[in-house]
């Protein structure tokens, strides 16, 4: 059993090994005292496979296909100036901030980073899409319509920073606990 196979493997070989440790416990009645020492070992097995699906299954990711989809998608659309992508710092955030720019990358937008995020946004969480004036550009409106169509939330701010309308910045932030 690999680390990074599916969520439902991995709680499927949590109850194997949960199913296994209850069946060590009672063999432990009538062997030998080793059958705990196993059965401990199993029902810690166990939880360590519930954990990592749980985490594996709360991580921002993107499949191949999904990745596909998104590439094509973007490429419908002229792209902006430039996109610059900022993540906080925390492995999932700059994994899917990575993750993001080949794509925009792979889909002919210019797109430069990843950045680390100012230290005001460090408890940043989810997707914004920063953008020079009130009204966002069409590329802006594109982008987010496109990452929410694959069900990356985004949502917008204003940053007066940029040198112009045609650019915009994504910050990748945390991941919203449930």
């Amino acid at each position: 059993m690999r680390w990074d196979e599916s969520p439902r493997a991995l709680m499927n070989a949590a109850v194997a090994a949960g199913v296994l440790s209850a069946a060590f416990v009672l063999a432990s009645r009538r062997d030998h005292a080793g059958y705990t020492i196993g059965a401990a070992l199993l029902a810690l097995l166990s939880a360590l496979f519930v954990y990592r699906a749980w985490e594996f299954s709360t991580r921002h990711q993107l499949d191949e296909e999904r990745r596909g989809r998104l590439r094509l998608w973007l490429r419908r659309v002229p792209p902006p100036v430039e996109v610059r992508i900022v993540a906080v710092p925390y492995d999932e955030a700059i994994h899917l901030a990575r993750e993001l720019r080949d794509i925009f990358l792979e889909a002919g937008w210019p797109a430069r980073g990843v950045f680390k995020a100012a230290r005001e946004h460090a408890g940043s969480t989810g997707l914004v899409l920063a953008v020079n004036d009130d009204a966002p550009s069409v590329e802006a409106r594109y982008l987010l319509l496109t990452l929410r169509e694959f069900g990356l939330e985004a949502e917008t701010s204003m940053k007066s920073a940029l040198p112009d309308s045609g650019t915009l910045e994504l910050l990748v932030g945390r991941r919203p606990m449930h």
